[in-house]
Order: C-alpha cells, then sequence, then structure tokens
C-alpha cells in the first residue's frame, strides 16, 4: 500500500495571505501579485510565514544593501509624509504597511534599477 503525503502548508499560507490582504483593503488582486512574488523568492516566503506566525518579521531578506526593514522605514517615511503626520499612527494599518513592504522588496528583487532609484531618491521633495 503506497502513501501519499500532502504538504498543505503553502495552501495555508496562501490562504492566510488572501485573509490578511482582505482585512487591510488590499484585494484580491494584490494578494495574487504578492503570492507569486513570494513564490519566486522563496526567502521573502520565509519571510511572510514568520511574520504570521509571529507578528513581526525576522529580517533575514537582504538585496543590494537594503533589508525588509530598510524597506519598511522607507515606507513609514512616505505615509507620514502623504497623510501629513510627523509619526506613524495608530491609524496606520501595521499588517497592510508589512504586506506592501514585502511587494516592494518582491519588485525591487525584480527590476533593482528601477526600484533602487526610487529608495536612493529620498523624499521627493524639489532639490536645487
Amino acid at each position: 500500500m503506497s502513501y501519499i503525503i500532502f504538504d498543505s502548508t503553502k495552501v495555508k499560507v496562501y490562504e492566510a495571505l488572501k485573509g490578511v490582504a482582505a482585512d487591510c483593503g488590499k484585494g484580491e488582486e494584490f494578494a495574487e501579485k504578492l503570492w507569486e512574488g513570494v513564490i519566486k523568492y522563496p526567502a521573502l516566503y520565509d519571510e511572510l510565514i514568520y511574520y504570521f506566525q509571529n507578528g513581526m518579521i525576522k529580517d533575514a531578506v537582504y538585496f543590494n544593501g537594503y533589508s525588509l526593514t530598510d524597506l519598511y522605514v522607507h515606507r513609514i517615511d512616505r505615509y507620514n509624509i502623504a497623510n501629513d503626520t510627523g509619526k506613524n499612527t495608530a491609524a496606520c494599518n501595521k499588517d497592510a504597511m508589512i504586506l506592501e513592504t514585502i511587494m516592494d522588496m518582491v519588485l525591487f528583487m525584480d527590476d533593482p534599477e528601477k526600484f533602487g532609484k526610487r529608495l536612493n531618491d529620498g523624499r521627493g521633495m524639489d532639490r536645487m
């Protein structure tokens, strides 16, 4: 008699991702695109699992000198500017920020030149 062993981990992670994305108002299209990215980059998949299990990132992924924490801080900075706040308020959805940060890393890994320019251009303020 042969036995089939089925590891349902990816199914559970995918379902969790869809649920968290929906709770954040990110929608199914965002979840699908992020899923494609984390499957393409296994280290990001591991980060996503770690986040779902622990509520924080382990920050083990580095790319072109940037970590997920670097991208998170960059995203928070952009959020604060867009919302004209001097600090990250309670109204900011931290789950959405983490998912967007992981998506940012996917985009960075897909196109380092384009995304790196966005990171290095600063706050987008006029320069003299």
